[in-house]
């Protein structure tokens, strides 16, 4: 298929065809040759425009792992998922069982041999139980969430009477102090009842003794004398149970435990398709740990592995860690509960070997952590919320704060110029200009190889790898101090671009520097903008018997 002819050309050819048709006795035309050729020539700017660089990354990011911060800088993330766990399904309230006996010594004594029949004696006991929850905990309230008090009694008395079981430390939804009064209606010594109390929204609050903290039962026994004796073996059994419980709110101090325990694999695949990028020299690469927590306990993380795998020969490199080590978290204060405080811990190439793994293009870095409540004292006054959550997220941060002497990018793609093929044979010659206004601190050299399908290179597009961007200059901070100016222009001969008929695929070849060679640092600015204009100019050959 041949192309059009442009408006210009039909125009002249048009013009000239009105003048011949006038006055054709002057002319002795049947002399004259039909065949006429032209060379017309051809200038037109084709692009011109401002790109920014941050519009460039967001175009090529297909995976979303650009960011920029507040002064404009742009980072590349890679992150894994977010890790949460729940503080109650960690920190649990175990059951607990108090065990109380009135015996026939309690009972056989002068109150009770004073007691006219009919007449009641009242016996008492206090029973004091340890409230804890594990390990060193100390517990100073909890509000209970769902569970139940049990009252189990049995009594072989052969009299009856009332039992009540009471405690000043344990308050109903409320707020009343609990109490509950069994009628112990057997005078035949068979007498049990087992009486259940839900116990959602039960307060019990605990008094401090030493390191530990209790709570007291107190037990009021009220028998009525009806004659018979009190035998050896008679007894009244109660047992108070706590079963089930799960809290709301739980204050006092909670030792160290572990609340979570996650690995997982961060995938870098900026090194996995171009090894050769580890040639790169970050200022500031980092490994961060994002946690946010509502459990009121001062926590820390510890980072048990991160192993890099080289994406060239798969070997293994162990994260070295030189700084403080664990990581302290922060924790939401007494006036804090239900928020949740964010920390963030920057792992970096002054606190650990970071670059050695980097160093390697590795593909991935694969990590364990643990978050754990920190070590302290018992004087401590922690809080947890049946709300109260940790979550931890590991990401990788490279900053676009970086150097290089040199590193390439290669790339293959699909250069069919039209199922039909090119026709070539009204193209002269043509030459594209390319004029640049560069404030991104990065000098590109480009060469561009046309192949066949056989991927055998029939020609290349400059004579050299051309210059088609020239780097910025740059302050010692990195920072944009003049752009650079740059004018490239490509002949493309009529030899050339016959060539171009049987090119079916083209490999770019393209090499990068760093502003100063490659020998400082540089930053990459979101707002950094590339001004640009693309002109052609080109040369036809028309002749009237090929149309």
């Amino acid at each position: 298929m041949r192309p059009h002819l442009p408006r210009t050309l039909s125009l002249l050819l048009t013009g000239g065809a009105l003048i011949t048709a006038c006055h054709t006795e002057y002319f002795e035309l049947d002399r004259l040759s039909d065949e006429i050729e032209l060379t017309p020539g051809l200038a037109a700017p084709l692009v011109k425009g401002t790109l920014a660089l941050g519009d460039i990354v967001a175009e090529f990011d297909t995976m979303g792992v650009s960011r920029v911060d507040d002064e404009g800088l742009i980072y590349i993330v890679y992150g894994d998922n977010t890790y949460s766990v729940r503080a109650d399904t960690v920190v649990e309230v175990p059951d607990k069982f108090v065990n109380e006996y009135f015996i026939d010594s309690d009972i056989n004594t002068p109150l009770w041999f004073g007691t006219p029949i009919g007449d009641t004696a009242h016996f008492y006991k206090s029973e004091v139980f340890s409230f804890e929850l594990d390990g060193n905990d100390r517990v100073d309230s909890i509000l209970v969430k769902g569970g139940r008090i049990g009252v189990d009694v049995t009594s072989s008395f052969e009299h009856t009477g009332l039992l009540t079981v009471s405690s000043s430390q344990i308050h109903t939804p409320e707020g009343d102090t609990f109490s509950t009064v069994v009628v112990i209606s057997d005078a035949g010594g068979n007498f049990a009842e087992y009486r259940i109390f839900p116990s959602d929204h039960y307060q019990l609050e605990t008094t401090e003794s030493g390191d530990s903290s209790y709570i007291q039962i107190n037990f009021d026994l009220a028998l009525i004398n009806s004659g018979n004796l009190v035998a050896p073996d008679d007894e009244c059994a109660i047992t108070t149970s706590f079963l089930d419980l799960d809290f709301y709110k739980v204050y006092g101090y909670i030792d160290s435990r572990n609340l979570i325990e996650e690995g997982g694999a961060i995938e870098l695949p900026i090194y996995l398709d171009n090894p050769n990028l580890a040639s790169i020299v970050f200022a500031d690469p980092r490994l961060a740990i994002h946690t946010s927590s509502s459990i009121g306990i001062p926590m820390e993380i510890v980072v048990d592995s991160l192993v890099a795998t080289s994406s060239r020969d798969g070997s293994k490199i162990r994260l070295e860690i030189t700084g403080e080590h664990p990581f302290t978290i922060d924790a939401p204060g007494i006036n804090q509960i239900g928020q949740f405080v964010d920390s963030e811990i920057q792992i970096n190439n002054s606190t650990s070997n970071i670059d050695d793994l980097l160093a390697a293009a590795p593909y991935d870095f694969n990590y364990c952590v643990t978050g754990r409540t920190r070590p302290g004292t018992t004087d401590q006054q922690h809080f947890v919320l049946d709300t109260s959550r940790l979550d931890v997220a590991v990401e990788v941060l490279l900053p676009m704060d970086l150097k290089s002497t040199g590193f390439s990018l290669q790339d293959t793609i699909d250069f069919r110029l039209g199922e039909d093929g090119l026709d070539t044979s009204m193209v002269k010659s043509v030459e594209v200009f390319f004029e640049t206004v560069n404030e991104i601190p990065i000098h590109l050299e480009v060469q561009l190889y046309l192949m066949d399908d056989e991927f055998n290179v029939l020609d290349s597009l400059f004579g050299g790898s051309a210059v088609l961007l020239e780097a910025s200059i740059v302050d010692t901070d990195g920072k944009l101090v003049q752009a650079s100016e740059e004018e490239n222009s490509v002949l493309l001969s009529t030899e050339k671009i016959a060539r171009l008929e049987n090119v079916t695929q083209a490999r770019m070849v393209a090499n990068l520097v760093t502003s100063g060679q490659g020998t400082q640092f540089v930053k990459f600015y979101s707002d950094y903008t590339l001004d640009f204009e693309l002109s052609v100019q080109a040369q036809f050959r028309i002749n009237n018997r090929e149309l």
